[in-house]
């Protein structure tokens, strides 16, 4: 019995041996496979994922964060992960290949070139700073939304593989308290040849906004771009700068220009001249100290969807723009005319003859003209069809030396005192066909020539003077008393 005994106890205290050097061993495992799995992520204070982006502390590597690397490199050949824009450059080679950036303060001190097979993929809060005197080349495609992926003094350049490009990228507000004249300035000159668009909102500018030739501008309905300080004008373009130099392939859409009483213009465009795309479309001007639209030289080209109003000056000012097309002009509450039509001399003494079309009109409350037509050169003719002239301070359309044509527009509430609903101060080829006088009050005709020149014809469609006053003063310097079959007491 004691011999079994100790063949038990013995047999008990080998098996606890056994079982301790199993667990031993486990525990080895353990430690060993736990060095190759990952690690808690640790991130780096500097650069959190919250976006707020924070200068350096000190000079980087070209590209370099610190913490943990942050960029990854995607390729078809697999996925790698590097601490530096120039180690991710370098790895991705020739390749196509896609650079995920994470959020953080990325510093470039040095030139640096992005070639066409990269793409950059910028989490919200990763940006790139450009160092003084530094300048970044990139001929990749972007992918970002509507964040700042760009700070500092250098200069992007290159031509960006993006359809579209954001003032919000170089850091623009739009809060309509920021002055984001320097990202959209920076904007503009990336984005020549492409679509720059602003996301609605109010952007204030401390600078006239000086666009590139070869741009087209688009935003949200509503957005207002606003002058902060005075200007010569709000926006406008590169050629303005090169007076013997012709831009094509401007335009600029979808904006609500505000001179806010501080900006001589809103727009001022020279020599804008366009064959394919309308150079002006859903464009609206207001409180510019002067003229709201000031449209000098533009040979050829369409304007159109314009509202101009509550300018110190024109509404619109056409100087110089043969054979320009205009359509769905409103100028209203200026305090001068609505339209201001002329010939333009440059520097150099080249004659432009302003001969242009104007289609539907609205010119109403100036304080001066509706439009007011002044020395458009002989055999540039300017045509009006189709408008609707109401209630302005001197005359509905004046004439001054000038072919005009006016057809089938409408003529309301003018005639009082000496002023007229065509008023043709001197010269000869106007012809008035088709229009229609409503409310006229007075002694006033509806249509005075001052010099009775036989050249001048006018066509009126009486049935169409309703309430007006002294009908046949009206129509007495246009026709005879009998006109056809018809006689007007």
């Amino acid at each position: 019995m004691k011999r079994a005994r100790k063949l038990k106890i013995l047999r008990m205290n080998q098996g606890l041996a056994s079982a301790g050097l199993l667990v031993s061993i486990l525990a080895a495992a353990v430690i060993s496979m736990g060095q190759g799995l990952p690690q808690k992520p640790v991130w780096d204070k500097q650069a959190l994922p919250s976006g707020a982006a924070r200068q350096s502390k000190g000079p980087a590597a070209s590209g370099e964060k610190s913490g943990s690397a942050g960029i990854e490199v995607r390729t078809l050949g697999g996925v790698s992960n590097h601490k530096t824009i120039k180690e991710a450059l370098a790895a991705a080679g020739s390749s196509q290949a896609t650079l995920h950036l994470s959020p953080g303060n990325w510093v470039i001190p040095e030139d640096l070139v992005f070639p066409q097979n990269i793409t950059l993929r910028f989490e919200r809060g990763a940006i790139l700073s450009v160092g003084t005197g530094v300048k970044v080349t990139i001929n990749s495609e972007i992918e970002a939304g509507f964040q700042q992926i760009f700070s500092g003094p250098g200069r992007i350049e290159g031509n960006i593989r993006a359809r579209f490009i954001y003032p919000q990228w170089w850091g623009a507000q739009g809060d309509g308290a920021a002055d984001d004249y320097a990202a959209i300035a920076q904007a503009a000159h990336a984005a020549r040849g492409k679509v720059l668009f602003f996301r609605h909102g109010t952007y204030l500018t401390s600078q006239r906004i000086v666009l590139p030739e070869q741009i087209f501008v688009d935003a949200d309905p509503g957005t207002i771009i606003k002058a902060s300080q005075a200007m010569p004008a709000v926006i406008t373009a590169d050629v303005a700068m090169k007076p013997d130099y012709a831009a094509q392939q401007f335009s600029l859409r979808n904006l609500r220009i505000d001179g806010n009483n501080l900006a001589d213009n809103c727009i001022y465009l020279y020599k804008v001249s366009m064959n394919y795309f309308d150079a002006l479309d859903g464009v609206s001007t207001h409180k510019a100290v002067g003229d709201g639209i000031v449209l000098v030289a533009c040979q050829g080209g369409s304007f159109r969807n314009i509202q101009t109003f509550d300018n110190g000056g024109n509404g619109i000012a056409i100087l110089g723009c043969n054979s320009a097309s205009f359509s769905s002009i409103s100028a209203t509450a200026n305090k001068k005319s609505g339209a201001y039509i002329s010939r333009f001399s440059d520097k150099n003494g080249a004659h432009y003859g302003g001969g242009c079309a104007i289609t539907r009109i609205h010119c109403e409350s100036n304080a001066e003209h509706g439009v007011d037509i002044f020395k458009v050169v002989n055999n540039n003719r300017v045509n009006i069809v189709g408008g609707w002239i109401e209630m302005n301070g001197g005359d509905g359309v004046r004439i001054t030396s000038s072919p005009v044509t006016i057809s089938g527009s409408l003529f309301f509430g003018v005639g009082t005192g000496s002023n007229y609903a065509v008023h043709i101060m001197s010269g000869s080829q106007v012809c008035v066909t088709g229009c229609t006088l409503v409310g006229a009050k007075g002694s006033a005709f509806g249509f005075k020539d001052e010099g009775n020149n036989p050249d001048n014809v006018f066509y009126f469609n009486y049935d169409g003077i309703k309430g007006c006053y002294n009908k046949k003063a009206m129509v007495d310097s246009v026709l005879p008393d009998k006109a056809g079959g018809q006689t007007f007491k």
